[in-house]
């Protein structure tokens, strides 16, 4: 499972080296200098850094790429279709401003690492982390407050950028999944259901469950559909030295629904970035008023619906958090008796948005067991 990484360093470069010999016209002497497997990288897919060095037309070339491997055994997601995000990064990058690395090939055979890869050109920068999180130490708790208050500016004008392509131009309807509804918010919930469904299987959460009947029950009408990043956050974007985004990442919720999904998720993630882990909002980063705010001056949109949105993003945070614990406790990083999937920073933020009785058990986290 790719919440916890454990492929093997040295096989991986060998594997790499061969497989580069298949890729790269034209090259030889292949090797690969440097190439790393952080613990803590990526939490629905193993992340492989490296660099290649390799002899073409007379020169000796250099690159610098990263390999998104979807898990062996059964991860946070059902069935990581590789394939679609392929497509949908290079229609990004064809269609819009939106910043995103530069896909290079496609790999369907398992045999090799053991799953399906993606190899794309490594970015620059510098991402806020999650495990620690960004707002309690690291590179962004170093930031003057004003350049921290940047980061999220950018960050929204990059989201804005997002929301006003076509989805037609960019030709990515095939992330809608037609068997469930038309594109909206019923089918948002059909397929979150349908979801939870395949993460329930060990046990049901009734927190979960209450939010679910509450969320069907105030079902606001549909607006316009736009490609939506699914996971929009800081922690998913690599920043440039000049707190510009470099790149946007994780792609991998990516759906065609209301821009308010993104926003609710965004949003969201302003509140677990502070009362949600326990700490005071940083200093310098937007309150949640402010970035629907600032989203709105960046848009023209109302958002007349992000409460309801933010609502559906924590349900949808709290299910994903619940089948990491699972996951964590399945492989070994967490104690059996872990409350984890049922009690994490996720859950108690559901508990309060929807006024639910607080989760059961000693609330847990990953942070620090990956």
């Amino acid at each position: 499972m790719a919440v916890l990484n454990h492929l093997d360093e040295t096989a991986t470069r060998t594997t790499l080296t061969h497989w580069l010999s298949t890729k790269l016209d034209g090259a030889s002497n292949i090797e690969i200098p440097a190439i790393s497997i952080p613990a803590a990288a990526g939490m629905s897919m193993t992340t492989i850094l490296f660099s290649v060095s390799y002899d073409a037309e007379g020169s000796r070339r250099e690159l610098d790429l990263v390999a998104r491997v979807t898990p062996a055994a059964p991860g946070i997601f059902r069935e990581p279709d590789l394939a679609a995000e392929f497509a949908l990064l290079t229609a990004v990058a064809e269609h819009t401003a939106v910043p995103v690395p530069r896909v290079r090939w496609l790999e369907d055979d398992p045999a090799l690492l053991g799953g399906p890869f993606l190899v794309m050109d490594r970015v620059d920068g510098r991402v806020p982390g999650d495990d620690p999180p960004f707002v309690s130490e690291g590179w962004v708790v170093d930031l003057p407050p004003a350049d921290r208050g940047r980061l999220f500016d950018n960050a929204l004008g990059a989201l804005a950028e997002l929301h006003d392509a076509d989805p037609k131009v960019l030709g990515v309807e095939f992330l809608h999944n037609s068997e469930l509804r038309e594109p909206g918010i019923a089918h948002q919930l059909a397929e979150w259901r349908q979801f939870y469904d395949w993460t329930a299987e060990s046990g049901r959460i009734a927190n979960i469950e209450a939010a679910y009947e509450w969320l069907e029950e105030h079902r606001p009408d549909d607006d316009e559909l736009v490609l939506c990043w699914g996971d929009a956050r800081l922690g998913n974007i690599i920043f440039g030295a000049d707190h510009s985004v470099a790149a946007v990442l994780d792609w991998e919720m990516a759906t065609i629904a209301s821009p308010q999904l993104d926003l609710g998720w965004f949003v969201l993630f302003v509140r677990y970035y502070s009362e949600g882990i326990g700490v005071p909002l940083l200093k310098g980063l937007p309150t949640r008023d402010a970035v629907i705010a600032r989203y709105r001056e960046l848009t023209g949109r109302s958002a007349a619906d992000v409460d309801y949105y933010e609502r559906f993003a924590a349900y949808r945070l709290a299910i994903i958090m619940a089948r990491i614990g699972r996951l964590m406790i399945s492989g070994g990083a967490l104690p059996e008796d872990s409350a984890m999937p049922a009690n994490n920073p996720a859950s108690q933020v559901l508990a309060r948005l929807f006024d639910l009785p607080a989760p059961e058990g000693a609330e847990a986290n990953y942070i620090g067991h990956r």
